[in-house]
């Protein structure tokens, strides 16, 4: 296995790196409010972590996470976002990334889901498509070690001048070494965020592309699949994927501040306890404005609704309201 595999700088990869450093630039000046910053922050991190499940056959949505039963799901998507976390606490800018972080971050993605985690495959394996057949063979497990030993002097070398084009070389390289029996995916894609953190590429929030992943999963895989022989083709379609979650991050920050123009402080109020909850009762809202009258309170409703900014679920009294475009 060649490390890294041959590729080129292209017009094509540098205006949508030249994009998304666009993107980086308008974060970095733009003064968004603490509270603001810290709820797109937490949905990111949240989505980043149940769309990395999703793309390893985890069929939770964002509406089930809180209110599902399947512990085992649940687990799946609580594991990422620890294993998110504790990178985001732990890797510090012109850090070197090494073995012990990447058996760390399998250890958390993994726990209670295998006694294996955290340690490197002893067997041969190999990726097979939907059909069930094999469309590639991983390197034996002798050569894991040796493998990832170089795609780390890739890593924390100055090789590739582009922090996402390192990033993205990498994931590539991780995923054909499959260092691990299971849980090479998502680790794999933890890796992304690692590389970034540590080569200082920080746009202020942390970018949840695998949503984009997901919903092109035959896409992700067909250019994994195919990364090592046509590896600009799959960076093209990394750093769009990249690029498409930036900009509905920088969206999501205009939708949100248009919503701090045009409602009152109750209507604010009243949106914010919607939004919190995947689906909600009018007498939960009633209990947490005792002093409003109920018409008044329905009236609240009405024209949040009627604002777009929430729907109403039923036509009784016992109707619930859920925030529109919460995610």
């Amino acid at each position: 296995m060649k490390i890294p595999p041959t590729y080129q700088i292209t017009s094509e990869i540098l205006e949508l790196i030249s994009k998304i450093d666009s993107f980086r630039l308008f974060f970095k000046d733009k003064k968004i409010p603490e509270e603001l910053k810290n709820n797109i922050q937490r949905v990111s991190l949240l989505k980043s972590s149940l769309f990395s499940a999703r793309i390893e056959g985890n069929t939770l949505n964002m509406d089930d996470v809180e209110i599902t039963k399947d512990k085992l799901k649940k687990i799946e998507i609580y594991n990422i976002l620890d294993a998110v976390q504790n990178l985001n606490r732990t890797v510090k800018s012109r850090q070197l990334i090494n073995l012990n972080i990447i058996r760390e971050t399998h250890s958390l993605v993994m726990k209670d889901l295998t006694p294996d985690r955290g340690k490197f495959r002893k067997e041969m394996t190999a990726i097979f498509n939907q059909a069930g057949v094999v469309i590639y063979t991983t390197p034996p497990p002798e050569k894991v070690s040796t493998l990832l030993t170089q795609l780390n002097k890739f890593i924390n070398s100055e090789e590739e001048k582009f922090p996402l084009i390192a990033a993205f070389i990498s994931h590539l390289i991780f995923e054909k070494i499959h260092p691990f029996l299971d849980g090479n995916g998502r680790v794999g894609r933890l890796l992304i965020f690692a590389i970034l953190k540590a080569k200082n590429y920080d746009l202020g929030f942390f970018v949840p592309f695998e949503e984009y992943l997901d919903n092109h999963k035959s896409d992700y895989y067909y250019y994994l699949d195919t990364g090592l022989q046509n590896t600009n083709d799959y960076l093209l379609f990394m750093l769009t994927s990249f690029l498409s979650q930036v900009e509905d991050l920088k969206n999501r920050i205009g939708d949100e501040e248009k919503k701090k123009t045009i409602l009152t402080p109750r209507l604010e109020e009243i949106y914010n306890i919607i939004k919190d909850h995947p689906m909600i009762s009018f007498d939960f809202i009633r209990r947490r404005f005792l002093k409003v009258p109920e018409r008044t309170l329905r009236y609240d409703l009405k024209k949040l609704a009627d604002k777009n900014f929430i729907i109403k679920i039923g036509k009784t009294r016992g109707s619930y309201y859920k925030a529109v475009n919460t995610y």
